[in-house]
């Protein structure tokens, strides 16, 4: 056994390997330097290993902790991301339903105000072609121009207040395109009744490059001079009225006929064959302004009055339907263009939406 140089003869403890051996309090608990910073050293080592561990489980903790944070946003994400894509199919699938809606409440007429009382009776005494004729045949003029020496022809009108007639819209561009000075002459006046065009108004509506008949096709022009005689308008009653099997009676210039010199005004007649809106598409009476009537019209028609039963002018006459089928000509396909029995006219009613010229 191993003895320490104290003199008082106390055991050495053992000595640790690879270091001096600790020592203890001598009898009066009093230890030397060496052994001081021994104990301290170990203290902290201890102290620091013990912080090392409360260091990596709260380390261990805060990891566990920031997972279930990741998986919970990430799921959380998913559930915002499938949540808005069926927000987005819903939306699409209410826009495409109100679409369908909507669509089907315009062709039943839901969701519009009321149409206002049309105004007015139905006549009771229906007249005659010949009588419609004779009433009327003072109000006609043949709408042309002046060019130099020259009097040319286009279209048809007619007087509905001293100083303003009615016409096509597309004979106020087609007149205007052929120059000169604008003209109309009176029906049966041998070419002594003849003013000059001071102003031209079309339906502001009037859309020249519209399929068919899309748009009001309607026209004021105000006159020089006043008018002998002026036709009757129908009635809100008899417009609303109009239906299929109806008389129509047109009464203009067609054609090879007319003559813009000296006119004289033919008398046309057929049967409304329905009525429509613009577009062509079934209407209530009070939106159905589009009349289509088989009167055998020509080119020079665009602009006649288009008479009822009771000789109040209901339409202008506008247009006619061709009919269109391709055909192969020497091994080439071709579409032939045909006339039809089809013809359509603007209710009368459409010159409200006209500015005065």
């Amino acid at each position: 056994m191993l003895r320490s140089n104290d003199k008082r003869g106390r055991h050495a403890p053992a000595v640790e390997q690879g270091g001096s051996p600790p020592r203890g309090p001598d009898a009066d608990g009093r230890v030397d330097v060496e052994t001081a910073q021994r104990i301290v050293h170990d203290a902290v080592v201890q102290a620091m290993r013990r912080d090392e561990k409360a260091v990596a489980l709260v380390r261990a903790k805060a990891d566990e902790a920031r997972r279930k944070v990741t998986r919970h946003n990430l799921l959380l994400g998913v559930g915002v991301t499938a949540a808005l894509a069926a927000v987005a199919v819903a939306g699409v699938a209410a826009y495409r339903s109100r679409v369908a809606a909507d669509a089907l409440a315009r062709e039943v007429g839901l969701g519009r105000s009321p149409a206002a009382r049309p105004s007015g009776q139905i006549p009771e005494q229906v007249l005659s072609g010949r009588a419609i004729f004779e009433q009327n045949r003072r109000a006609l003029y043949v709408m042309g121009y002046r060019l130099e020496d020259r009097i040319g022809g286009c279209c048809s009108a007619f007087a509905v207040a001293p100083d303003l007639l009615a016409t096509n819209a597309h004979c106020v561009r087609d007149c205007r395109a052929l120059g000169g000075t604008p003209i109309v002459t009176l029906n049966d006046s041998m070419g002594r009744t003849r003013f000059r065009i001071i102003a031209m108004s079309p339906h502001p509506g009037y859309a020249p490059d519209a399929r068919g008949a899309g748009s009001p096709d309607v026209a004021l022009l105000r006159i020089d001079g006043e008018a002998p005689h002026t036709v009757k308008l129908a009635n809100d009653a008899e417009l609303r009225a109009i239906g299929p099997g109806d008389d129509a009676y047109v009464i203009g210039f067609p054609g090879r006929l007319m003559d813009p010199l000296s006119p004289s005004a033919t008398f046309l007649e057929g049967r409304i064959g329905r009525m429509t809106g613009l577009d062509g598409e079934a209407a209530t009476p009070d939106r159905a302004v589009l009349i289509q009537h088989d009167a055998v019209t020509r080119g020079g028609n665009s602009g006649s009055p288009i008479f009822n039963q009771y000789g109040h002018v209901i339409g202008i006459h506008a247009a006619h339907i061709d009919d269109e089928a391709d055909v192969t000509i020497g091994g080439r396909k071709a579409t032939v263009t045909q006339s039809s029995p089809f013809r359509i006219g603007m209710r009368i009613d459409l010159l409200q939406g006209v500015p005065a010229p």
